[in-house]
């Protein structure tokens, strides 16, 4: 049984957002989250939400925003 759970959760996980490149943008996250790109602007500088540094433009690993969710739920 518990086997199963795990075998769900990592499905899950790879199918969450699956509609998203693995490297997306602030207004990418917005959608996915729901946020406004301010407060995902503020995510970002707190650390809270890990970022990539690419030119003048801020990236986010896909899954750095999936562990933000999962953690937020908790």
């Amino acid at each position: 049984m518990e086997e199963q759970l795990l075998s769900e959760k990592d499905t899950s996980e790879e199918t969450l957002f699956s509609d998203y490149p693995e490297i997306v943008t602030v207004k990418e996250i917005s959608e996915m989250l729901g946020l406004h790109r301010n407060k995902v602007y503020e995510l970002i500088k707190e650390g809270v939400i890990p970022k990539i540094p690419y030119c003048r433009h801020i990236k986010v690993a896909k899954i750095s925003v999936i562990k933000f969710i999962l953690q937020s739920a908790q």
